[in-house]
């Protein structure tokens, strides 16, 4: 498995601690787009995943979408949550 491989399987691990439940599946058609993306049934969360993405395209949407969930309660690995809720950026200004 490549770094890519395995950050996509972190972040599926994450969404599954999250109880958010991910589809892959082949999504709209030539004549109807459909975007991945995480929507909301009954008051869970579904994670649709396009079984056409790429592993980093997999891994940009479900960094993503993610990173609206509170981490502050569950363990993540160090690297997994720093692509999930990255430091903000030092807005301070000198003097």
């Amino acid at each position: 498995m490549d770094k890519q491989q395995i950050i996509l399987h972190e972040l599926l691990e994450l969404a599954f601690r999250l109880k958010i439940r991910v589809r892959r599946e082949r999504l709209g058609d030539e004549d109807v787009p459909v975007q991945s993306g995480l929507a909301w049934v009954d008051n869970c969360p579904i994670l649709f995943l396009d079984s056409r993405l790429s592993t980093m395209e997999a891994v940009d949407v479900l960094v993503k979408e993610l990173s609206e969930f509170p981490l502050e309660e569950i363990y993540v690995k160090p690297g997994i949550r720093a692509l999930v809720n990255p430091a903000p950026e030092n807005d301070a200004k000198p003097g």
